[in-house]
């Protein structure tokens, strides 16, 4: 009888046992508290503590032990803490939906191949998908394009490996940067359960992160493939047998046409993403003489507001959330108009629309259940004021009290890339370890110029860097690998050289987060 060969368990049920461990640790581990301090602002932690009904502080209490009914109920709990941040996951999946049956990126795409060639088709194409990475973690839907890059890029005179690279590539760097992105950056931000935490934390930074990523990334991949097109014998692939170039799949007509209701509704998705930037963007930190950009953004609607009254209500100018304040719901509320806009511009019918609505927001429910798993997690530890959390943080920053910024971020990313040898998915990974290690960050930043929150942002990056370097870029997944069997290039080839580009994309994303705090772009 032949034995069971072992399968890791799924994200849910891995967050499952972590949770679980988390309640067996409630058993033994006494409370603590985190107050101010009203003479100094500093914050001061009270050891084996906790606050009584009328808030003060009670030392000596000891455990708060979590039983069963208690662990089946944080997830209930978590859910509806985490509601703003499930629905824009939801929506988000449900716009996307609406958008590819429009047909509208595949037709982008393939405009884009029909008119450029060369470096300039590797150029736009890299930026492209490392959008796509950035906005939405695009991955899954890669292969389909490989079908058309690929053979383009080898009758261009450069290899097949060169339009892995531009494929996968430009999708590694979005992710490693994830600017917007709700699955990784919106998952680890909900995993921590900091409320003061947004979207928006730390957006300067990781704009920064991607636009230097991408220059990076295509200097090295372009000198790669000017190599290739030089001299066929510097192709990683010289000599290999059976290399499939894909030409027979290399018809650009299998993508659709590129007319005026899907180029209005990539415009709109342009402009969407354009939109949640300036709501995400601090504005208030922007000095302009005796004001701030917070004002100058924020004038139309105010004027509106004060001017045009009736325009004004009409709009729902009153609960406009101004720029700089954004937070999920503002990003939910952008998704949810541009599924009708998108919608009505290819003349959708009801039933289709929502039809598509839901099962777009429906492939997504498992990870609305992996965040509601992982906001239990942090229900059970605590808050940032009160519960177990703040004992890890009174020893940790114990432990460590000396640490730089600059050794924390790289800490982190090493601990995230050792990590996603054994869990790929980056929600997954953001629920079992956000609640743990962004304890630490405020334990080690609370009270200094960078703060809680800023600490914590840069562990989110080093999240997405180091996440995205390994399962994303290196580990052999299944769609990183199917492209491969589909072209024949040895896995071991691919690792070999694309460690050339990814290596060097690691060192500046950990210099990036290292100088940030004192830059000022965490907050």
């Amino acid at each position: 009888m032949s034995k069971k060969k072992f399968k890791m368990p799924s994200a849910l049920i891995l967050l499952f046992i972590v949770l679980v461990f988390v309640a067996i640790l409630t058993w033994f581990i006494p409370t603590s508290v985190m107050t101010t301090d009203e003479k100094t602002g500093e914050n001061v932690i009270c050891y084996n503590a906790s606050f009584d009904e009328n808030g003060d502080v009670v030392r000596g209490t000891g455990t708060a032990p979590v039983g069963i009914w208690d662990v089946f109920m944080a997830p209930i709990k978590g859910f509806a803490n985490g509601a703003d941040v499930n629905f824009s996951i939801l929506i988000s999946g449900a716009f996307l939906a609406i958008l590819n049956f429009a047909g509208a990126m595949d037709a982008g795409v393939g405009a884009l191949l029909r008119k450029f060639s060369g470096k300039k088709l590797i150029l736009i194409l890299l930026l492209v998908f490392a959008l796509m990475g950035t906005v939405y973690g695009s991955w899954e839907e890669l292969p389909p394009y490989a079908l058309v890059l690929i053979p383009l890029c080898v009758t261009a005179g450069y290899d097949v490996l060169t339009g892995v690279f531009v494929l996968f590539g430009g999708a590694v760097i979005g992710n490693m940067a994830s600017v917007v992105n709700p699955y990784s950056t919106g998952a680890a931000v909900a995993a921590i359960g900091n409320p003061n935490l947004s979207l928006g934390t730390g957006i300067a930074m990781r704009i920064l992160l991607f636009v230097v990523l991408y220059i990076v990334g295509a200097f090295l991949i372009i000198r790669y493939a000017e190599k290739v097109k030089k001299d066929k014998t510097k192709s990683a692939l010289y000599g290999l047998d059976n290399i499939n170039t894909l030409s027979a799949k290399s018809d650009i007509s299998q993508f659709p046409e590129l007319n005026k209701r899907r180029v209005w509704s990539l415009i709109v998705f342009g402009i969407m993403i354009l939109v949640i930037v300036l709501g995400y963007i601090p504005w208030s930190s922007m000095p302009v003489g005796d004001h701030t950009m917070y004002d100058v953004v924020n004038a139309p609607a105010s004027w509106l507001g004060e001017h045009i009254p009736f325009i004004g209500h009409l709009l729902g100018a009153a609960g406009f959330t101004y720029l700089g304040d954004w937070y999920f719901d503002e990003f939910s509320i952008v998704f949810l108009i541009g599924s009708v806009i998108v919608a009505v511009i290819n003349k959708m019918s009801q039933d289709e629309f929502v039809s598509e609505f839901v099962r777009g927001a429906s492939e997504l429910i498992s990870l609305t259940f992996v965040i509601s798993v992982s906001r239990g997690i942090s229900l059970i530890m605590g808050d940032s004021s009160s519960g177990m959390s703040i004992t890890f943080v009174y020893w940790i920053r114990n432990a460590l009290a000396n640490v730089p910024a600059w050794g924390f971020a790289i800490g982190a990313i090493i601990v995230f890339v050792i990590a996603a040898l054994f869990i790929q998915s980056t929600s997954g990974m953001a629920g079992m370890m956000m609640p743990i290690l962004g304890a630490i960050a405020m334990a080690l930043f609370a009270g200094t110029a960078i703060g809680a929150e800023g600490g914590q942002m840069m562990l989110v990056s080093a999240f997405t860097v180091g996440v995205n370097f390994m399962a994303s870029g290196l580990y052999p997944d299944a769609t990183k690998m199917g492209v491969l069997e589909l072209t024949n290039v040895p896995y071991p080839t691919y690792l070999k050289e694309v460690l050339k580009i990814l290596i060097p994309l690691l060192v500046v994303a950990a210099i990036i987060i290292m100088i940030s705090p004192y830059l000022g772009l965490v907050k």
